[in-house]
């Protein structure tokens, strides 16, 4: 029992440490870096809470950290090639972590999606300037001032939100493993 509280307890934190990495990037275009420290710590504290629990919802470890290699290959070419910031990178590859190898695509195509929705929107925000008095450094303010900006953050956690959910990360059949024995 005590696992399933560690477990659900570092989901919950996640996830809501997501939404602040969201909210941070979209109110000044930064995301801190104890986010994506305590993203990626509470992975391996949630993998060990499974795997000495016996309960098999993330996949080997091993195929944890791949995912997390490969989002930062992916991710270090788009910032080498200023595509997304250096703390965009650093927060998708914590949220790789949490998906795996297994459910990287997902994490990608809704990331990318979503990301894609943020453009257009950057695009209709630049030319029309709808918005009257933005407050000042924020997404909105910067764009409607002719940057070419996206607070991809958020498009990070909600590509690893949709990805959680197709996994059964939450699922409540999954967690019930958690009181069954072995």
């Amino acid at each position: 029992m005590i696992l399933l509280i560690v477990y659900m307890f570092s989901m919950m934190v996640v996830l809501g440490l997501g939404f602040l990495a969201g909210w941070s990037d979209y109110k000044g275009m930064t995301i801190p870096n104890y986010i994506i420290v305590s993203v990626s710590a509470l992975f391996f504290v949630s993998y060990g809470a499974l795997y000495f629990g016996e309960v098999e919802i993330f996949s080997d470890l091993k195929w944890h950290l791949v995912a997390g290699v490969l989002t930062l290959i992916i991710t270090f070419f788009m910032f080498s090639i200023k595509m997304i910031g250096g703390g965009d990178s650093k927060l998708a590859v914590a949220f790789s972590f949490w998906v795996g190898l297994k459910g990287l695509p997902i994490f990608l195509f809704y990331m990318a999606f979503t990301g894609a929705l943020f453009g257009v929107a950057a695009i209709i925000l630049k030319k029309k300037k709808p918005c009257k008095g933005p407050a000042e450094g924020s997404w909105i303010a910067r764009v409607q001032a002719g940057e070419s900006v996206v607070p991809y953050g958020i498009p990070i956690v909600i590509g690893a939100f949709v990805a959680f959910v197709q996994l059964g990360f939450l699922s409540p059949g999954n967690l019930s493993l958690f009181l069954m024995p072995n």
